[in-house]
């Protein structure tokens, strides 16, 4: 009798699990994930034809995503004011690239000072419409950050800034590239959570760092204070060539 009970619990158990959504992820323990370091200090494998001669290793190189989805609504004009007002926090010297998460890549990599004057015209047409890609959005600026790092011969600073107010539309993918960029890469990953209390995919405490506001409105001053202070997580946190 026991037997068939236990038969019985096996399949119910399984259905449970698969049947779990992004949202259910803080439900299991926190996965440790080992950086694989050989692969980071290989990093970013590519190779430029014309990198910098004189790489600064106190640059920060900054891949900032807007969210865009339509559940910003009108809460889409003060965020792209806030993307705007986070390069004041940021050095001359610095870089910076702006992604969306429905219109994709808004400004690419340039410094600061450029983008000062470039950013606020190919803000301008960005509206709220489509779902929440995160995980798109998260590729992409992984592979702009590697474009980056091949010419700066990986020295610097490497951020992956998302805000967003929801949860990704594939939220299990994320939760993958998430791990991998944290075993593969010296890429640090924060998020500003819109409105958003309680668990989130992006909410990895080993991992990256998860800020939440109340609104649109604070967005700036989060945006700001998250490319001005370090990482704070246990996670890579500076990257130096071993050997």
């Amino acid at each position: 009798m026991k037997t068939r009970k236990l038969l019985v619990l096996i399949p119910l158990a399984c259905m449970a699990l698969f049947a779990c959504g992004e949202d259910d992820f803080a439900s299991f323990p926190e996965p440790t994930v080992e950086p694989d370091w050989p692969e980071i200090a290989a990093w970013p494998n590519a190779a430029n034809e014309a990198p910098d001669a004189a790489p600064d290793p106190d640059r920060q190189i900054n891949a900032i995503v807007l969210d865009d989805s339509g559940s910003m609504g009108e809460a889409i004009a003060p965020a792209k004011d806030a993307v705007v007002e986070a390069l004041d926090a940021m050095a001359s010297g610095d870089r910076v690239a702006i992604l969306a998460l429905n219109k994709g890549l808004i400004l690419p990599f340039m410094n600061v000072v450029d983008a000062r004057q470039a950013l606020p015209p190919a803000l301008a047409p960005i509206n709220s419409k489509g779902g929440t890609p995160l995980t798109d959005a998260v590729r992409t600026a992984r592979e702009l950050l590697s474009v980056e790092a091949a010419q700066a011969r990986a020295f610097g600073t490497y951020r992956l800034i998302l805000t967003t107010d929801g949860e990704a539309d594939d939220g299990r993918a994320l939760n993958e590239e998430v791990e991998d960029i944290a075993r593969r890469t010296p890429i640090q990953i924060a998020t500003i959570g819109i409105g958003i209390d309680g668990d989130h995919v992006l909410r990895r405490p080993t991992l990256t760092t998860f800020f939440t506001i109340d609104d649109a409105s604070q967005l700036g001053a989060a945006l700001k204070k998250t490319v001005a202070e370090g990482q704070s997580f246990q996670a890579i946190t500076s990257f130096a060539k071993e050997g």
